[in-house]
């Protein structure tokens, strides 16, 4: 068991979760931490595709120089927690749910999960993280 000094990202073949990959390789690269991806999938039989999607979402993200990726078949939060322990996780990034015009917070249904099952911070990504252009950092500067 190794304990902290690490990120852990859970996700999937949507954009949501390319959203939260971005945003927990950022994290991990900006604070020297160990990033681990971990996709979770309903079967045994379908972890070789979940790796290969995976590897797919993850190819176009900058990323820290200590990643691991792990694919795991069952219950998506409690294998989320167990992995985060084995992991010595300091935090969890989850992608979110789009948001519709009238909400102002973001869905994510497997952080709540997620709370029964570990004490590990969570952080729920917005749907679509972008980097805030120059001129606006002048502006909000000013």
């Amino acid at each position: 068991m190794r304990t902290g000094g690490t990120v852990l990202c859970g996700v999937d073949a949507t954009e949501e979760a390319r959203a939260a990959a971005g945003m927990a390789a950022a994290l991990a690269t900006r604070l020297g931490l160990r990033l681990v991806f971990v996709h979770v999938v309903a079967a045994d039989d379908a972890a070789a595709a979940a790796e290969v999607a995976v590897a797919r979402l993850l190819d176009h993200l900058p990323q820290p120089d200590d990643v691991e990726v792990r694919v795991a078949a069952g219950d998506r939060a409690e294998l989320l927690g167990q992995i985060a322990a084995e992991e010595g996780a300091d935090l969890i990034v989850l992608g979110s749910r789009p948001r519709r015009r009238r909400d102002r917070w973001l869905s994510c249904p497997l952080a709540r999960e997620l709370e029964t099952v570990t004490p590990v911070p969570i952080l729920v990504a917005p749907p679509q993280t972008r980097r805030r252009s120059a001129r606006r950092l002048a502006v909000a500067a000013a």
